[in-house]
């Protein structure tokens, strides 16, 4: 573990992106199944992908933290935010 915060990026930069790859294909998987029909079901599928959302969401955040530096805005938006926005949408209809 790095023991100091620009070390911790470092270690950050060089597997975080993966892990957000991983995420993603985890939360496409789990959302092409048709959820439960009955209402506990349902609502159980649907925590269950807004959760899925909010670790790749999470995760985004953690990256851009590690590769932002000195300079750079940690929040700049990009097509990952896009994406995580629209499914939400989805998830809310």
């Amino acid at each position: 573990m790095p023991e100091d915060i620009d070390g911790l990026r470092q270690a950050t930069q060089a597997s975080r992106p993966d892990y957000v790859l991983s995420a993603l294909a985890g939360y496409e998987r789990f959302t092409a199944d048709e959820p439960p029909p009955d209402a506990k079901g349902f609502a159980a599928w649907h925590a269950a992908a807004k959760a899925a959302l909010t670790h790749v969401d999470v995760l985004v955040k953690l990256v851009r933290w590690a590769g932002a530096g000195a300079n750079a805005e940690a929040d700049s938006d990009d097509g990952i935010s896009q994406l995580l926005a629209e499914a939400r949408q989805a998830l809310d209809q």
